[in-house]
């Protein structure tokens, strides 16, 4: 019981922390950065088009689970996610990366709706993701997706690494923090304890940042 009470305490401190600085404050949604460029999109109202911007989004992909499922980004649309990227044959960096997601999925175990998603590098046909989800001990929130031939190496370029201004030429070895819209919100070195520990508190602060904003909606229908 005494350490379930310290991991609990561990767990909410933070979102409590930044529930109690942030309340109240009309920006407190935006605290953490939008990654990537934005977009210019029109938008009719009072019979014109008029223009506007819009934060990066992830865009639509459409891989497969380790059940063999079909996985898109509209399946991940209303929650928050994380995203890795590993290849199954490479031993130097690929086990530090999935023992990393282990943390961060033992250090959210509280909020059963944040998905962890690991991007198969590898062809669809270079190693089976059921076993290598048990092969990294992963939990029920991991997802390991994959694709045929190359398609998931090319979508990680384009998706994640190009539209911040990298080529992943140095390895994909990145975690990114999406929001419930699709955006990136947070980009962390996935080879790094203190960065992945970093990467935990950021879900806190943009759970809590969620949490402030449905009040604020409350408050204002019950206004109404």
């Amino acid at each position: 019981m005494k350490k379930f009470l310290i991991l609990l305490t561990i767990l909410i401190f933070p979102s409590a922390l930044y529930v109690f600085l942030t309340a109240g404050k009309e920006r407190s949604f935006v605290r953490l950065p939008y990654f990537g460029t934005k977009k210019i999109i029109r938008i009719a109202g009072n019979g014109k088009l008029q223009t506007d911007t819009a934060f990066y989004t992830i865009p639509p992909f459409n891989l497969f689970n380790s059940g063999g499922g079909k996985v898109t980004n509209e399946t991940l649309k209303g929650r928050i996610w994380v995203a890795s990227f590993i290849r199954q044959a490479d031993t130097r960096t690929a086990p530090s990366i999935s023992t990393l997601m282990d943390r961060v999925e033992e250090r959210t175990n509280l909020d059963t709706t944040i998905r962890l998603v690991t991007f198969l590098l590898d062809s669809a046909g270079a190693g089976n993701p059921q076993a290598y989800a048990k092969m990294v001990h992963a939990g029920s929130r991991q997802i390991f997706l994959t694709g045929p031939g190359t398609s998931v190496a090319a979508m990680a370029a384009s998706s994640f690494y190009q539209p911040l201004d990298s080529s992943g030429a140095k390895g994909f070895n990145n975690f990114f923090l999406i929001d419930k819209e699709g955006c990136i919100r947070g980009i962390y070195n996935a080879l790094s304890i203190k960065e992945t520990d970093r990467l935990v508190d950021e879900i806190s602060m943009l759970e809590a940042a969620y949490y402030i904003q449905n009040e604020k909606k409350n408050k204002n229908k019950e206004a109404d």
